[in-house]
């Protein structure tokens, strides 16, 4: 890992895991997996900030976050999720292939062992990306407003639109980071999404998430019935 410690959050990784609250076995296991992996990661990112225009969708069609380059991400939840944004952060981050490795080679000796490896190298990737923006938004005025995350897959936006951001971001050659023909990322532990800014220094009606990081992310995501999905903070 470098110079970089990545903060392993043990709750957030025993929730991956399904754990049940007061379960030490569940702990130890998690634990255990902690430590096969964190000599493994290996994270990049690649981030780039675009101004954009957020059009909202009707009836008959869905919204649009337009680039002003002229890239069109479409998705009526996006859009929501944006309103009163005229700039964006867009992102690409990974644990790297290592981590890819190292869990196929613990899922193998134990699907236990191996199921909480998946956990904790889901906590990993999430809490890179949360300390990340934190050095992110060090560097951008105190008095802009942020969005939180926002990744294809989230609602309606479709997981195909994730090649925009590819292309973009030109991920493999940043970052190493690939897509398959089937849409799968390649390390698999790695995350695409977008930060929306809000300039005007008005507060939205929609939720924002405060420079401290600490809005929940389900919130943007429509999947209500995920058994992943946290209660807002």
């Amino acid at each position: 890992m470098g110079n970089l410690r990545i903060q392993f959050d043990e709750k957030e990784a025993l929730r991956y895991f399904g754990a049940r609250p007061g379960d030490e076995q569940a702990k130890v296991t998690v634990d255990r997996a902690f430590l096969q992996l964190r000599n493994e990661v290996q994270p990049r990112n690649v981030i780039q900030q675009w101004s954009c225009r957020v059009v909202q969708g009707s009836e008959r069609e869905k919204g649009r976050v337009i680039l002003e380059e002229g890239t069109e991400f479409v998705s009526s939840g996006l859009a929501r999720h944006l309103e009163g944004c005229d700039t964006l952060l867009l992102f690409g981050a990974t644990l790297g292939a290592r981590v890819d490795t190292a869990l196929r080679r613990i899922s193998i000796r134990s699907i236990a062992e191996g199921a909480a490896a998946q956990a904790v190298a889901a906590s990993l990737i999430e809490s890179y990306l949360d300390q990340q923006e934190v050095l992110w938004k060090q560097d951008l005025p105190d008095t802009w407003q942020y969005r939180s995350r926002f990744s294809p897959g989230y609602g309606d936006w479709d997981l195909t639109e994730q090649q925009k951001i590819f292309r973009l971001l030109n991920c493999p050659k940043t970052i190493g980071l690939t897509l398959t023909a089937g849409g799968i990322m390649a390390p698999t532990k790695s995350v695409t999404a977008v930060i929306g800014i809000d300039r005007s220094g008005k507060m939205p009606a929609v939720a924002v998430e405060s420079r401290c990081g600490k809005k929940s992310k389900c919130a943007a995501c429509g999947n209500v019935d995920c058994p992943f999905r946290q209660e807002e903070l």
